[in-house]
């Protein structure tokens, strides 16, 4: 995405020429569930691949869980290939989808102009000028 942010000020800094010293863009921070969400996925990756490793027998470690695994493992290990799909496939790409959103905004002066978040689309170099001319700013 950042690709796309260095092309639109490419072009702005072309069709408005003169008028800022420079613009700036980052990434659009990603909400903190899903930054959570993230993490708590990796750590159960890493437990399903340590029980793999070490079987049954890794229960035993687990506080609460002494007298052997709980019934849902029993269920997941009748169906190993659709547990890992979702996983290692499913829910982190839906979890990653929130946090590379490519989302921005764009702000003059101050005032909010466009924003990918409100409209769910990227916008067109004509869309940007567009707003950037409604709010003031003149092509010279």
């Amino acid at each position: 995405m950042k690709a796309n942010f260095l092309r639109l000020r490419e072009f702005i800094l072309n069709e408005f020429p003169g008028q800022w010293e420079s613009i700036d863009g980052e990434n659009y921070p990603p909400p903190d569930w899903a930054k959570t969400a993230s993490s708590v996925i990796s750590a159960v990756q890493l437990f399903v691949m340590l029980l793999f490793m070490m079987g049954d027998s890794l229960w035993t470690f687990v506080p609460g869980f002494s007298r052997g695994p709980p019934q849902f493992y029993y269920t997941v290990k009748e169906n190993p290939v659709l547990a890992m799909i979702m996983l290692f496939l499913v829910i982190p790409s839906f979890v990653q989808s929130y946090i590379n959103s490519g989302a921005f905004e764009i702000f003059l002066d101050g005032k909010l102009i466009y924003s990918k978040l409100e409209t769910g689309k990227m916008p067109s170099v004509a869309e940007v000028f567009k707003a950037i001319e409604s709010a003031g700013v003149e092509r010279r």
